[in-house]
């Protein structure tokens, strides 16, 4: 129960109540939590009180919100994974070196005009085509990152019938005998977008570090633009050049 007493405010005070139900399993990853007025009447505090412990914990990652059903318990934190980007890194050799086992998914390939932001990082003309997909990569079967890829259409003949089947990127290269290396690299920290997360397996309000990256060919020829979404709580990236 709250202490009315000890000078504590109350929603801390509920804050560590929750928190140890979670540790001890009486609330257990993925279940709902009471509802506001249910624990308002059991705490005996009032509903403010309560929404506050509960929106400092959803910001700590501990609870999360989905609309229109309630909140939940989130997944425990998992050990964080050291991943190194690089000029000419590629994710399943780097997952591979830490004993860790990489899978990839190539999903919702399309050819569409591109966008005038990735126009101009591309140097590709107004009304030029490009290939666009979202690449999701997993480690030990739990997903690690999701990008948006894109690629120019008239450096890749053919390419939808590819990424429609292949499940690695550096493989879908090698078809074109293109040997890539990463020209540049922008990192931030941000929130992901409702379909980043859904890809993640993560709450909307969940931290992730998005990466934007430029590949040029061999030949220096500008050859993919993308925007890789990785978990907050589970990537340590560091860059080497």
């Amino acid at each position: 129960m709250i202490n009315k007493e000890n000078g504590i405010p109350y929603y801390r005070q509920l804050m560590d109540v929750l928190q140890r139900q979670i540790d001890t399993g009486l609330l257990q990853e993925g279940q709902q939590i009471p509802a506001e007025t249910e624990m308002s009447e059991t705490f005996q505090v009032n509903r403010h009180t309560v929404r506050q412990a509960v929106n400092e914990l959803c910001y700590l990652g501990v609870l999360y919100k989905m609309r229109g059903r309630g909140t939940f318990v989130a997944k425990a934190p998992l050990d964080s994974i050291e991943y190194q980007l690089s000029a000419k890194n590629r994710f399943s050799e780097n997952i591979t070196k830490m004993g860790g086992i990489p899978d990839t998914k190539i999903l919702h390939p399309v050819e569409m005009v591109v966008p005038d932001d990735v126009r101009e990082l591309l140097n590709l003309n107004l009304g030029d085509k490009v290939y666009c997909c979202y690449v999701q990569r997993f480690v030990n079967n739990r997903p690690f990152l999701v990008g948006q890829t894109f690629l120019p259409a008239k450096i890749f003949p053919n390419a939808l019938e590819y990424l429609s089947t292949v499940q690695s990127m550096s493989h879908f290269y090698e078809k074109y005998n293109i040997t890539y290396r990463r020209v540049k690299s922008v990192v931030r920290a941000t929130f992901p977008s409702q379909e980043e997360a859904v890809l993640l397996g993560i709450p909307c309000n969940m931290p992730v570090i998005k990466v934007e990256n430029l590949l040029k060919s061999q030949d220096e020829i500008l050859i993919e633009y993308g925007i890789a979404c990785y978990r907050g709580d589970l990537a340590k990236l560091s860059l080497v050049w």
